[in-house]
């Protein structure tokens, strides 16, 4: 196979965020006395998607996510808060959730012991990404961990990925493989700058956009196997 290294996205690929940002949000909303209901949490979760999108359109900056989403949350609520202060205990949350997605670790120990350089992509903040990371067990499988608060730039930037390529010293555009659950990050960026990529449609989306096409699309990492010619026994 011509794959060569492997670009893992974290959140929602390798580690199951949902379940993280559940517990984080609960915390959230419990302390201001807020009722926990779809639509409390819907409210939170449409303020936070349309920020990361400006955030990866390069419209705003990261500190101006991070002051404004719980901000704006709760002033929905006539709550008046420090949106920073709040956002820090909301990822302080986020550092304590390990839990792995389904297959992830079976995956990344057959592809590794299969002789495959796997590296770690994520759009995110460095000290979250990493404290999951180790609480999960999980760096052991990485050769590099690459996380855009260190690198400036958000995925889908093309300049995400020249930085791999630059500290890699390797700009074989073929050998690289990005994996990742979001089309407007992973797909999107590994387009931008030419390389081949695996969407984990793990939801099973069939309304998406057109415009972004992946070279191959799994809903289970599993599937991740027979790329490489390996069978899903590992051997």
């Amino acid at each position: 196979m011509k794959y060569k290294k492997l670009i893992f996205d974290l959140d929602n690929t390798i580690l199951d965020f949902r379940d993280t940002e559940e517990k984080a949000l609960r915390k959230i909303i419990s302390a201001y006395n807020l009722p926990y209901t779809e639509d409390t949490i819907q409210s939170y979760k449409g303020i936070n998607h349309d920020l990361w999108q400006k955030l990866e359109q390069g419209k705003i900056t990261r500190e101006k996510l991070f002051a404004s989403r719980f901000f704006l949350f709760l002033e929905r609520f006539g709550i008046t808060v420090d949106g920073k202060k709040v956002d820090t205990m909301y990822r302080n949350a986020l550092s304590e959730g390990f839990l792995m997605m389904k297959n992830a670790h079976e995956v990344l120990t057959t592809l590794k012991n299969n002789g495959y350089k796997l590296y770690a992509g994520t759009n995110g903040v460095a000290s979250t990404q990493r404290q999951r990371l180790a609480g999960a067990n999980l760096n052991h499988f990485f050769e590099e961990i690459f996380i855009s608060e260190e690198i400036g730039v958000e995925k889908p930037d093309p300049f995400f990925f020249q930085y791999i390529f630059d500290t890699l010293n390797s700009h074989n555009n073929g050998e690289y493989l990005m994996i990742g659950d979001s089309l407007s990050s992973d797909i999107k960026g590994a387009k931008n700058i030419g390389i081949d990529s695996v969407w984990y449609n793990f939801d099973h989306v069939k309304d998406y956009p057109s415009t972004v096409q992946s070279t191959y699309t799994i809903t289970d990492l599993l599937e991740l196997l027979p790329l490489f010619g390996i069978e899903k026994d590992g051997k």
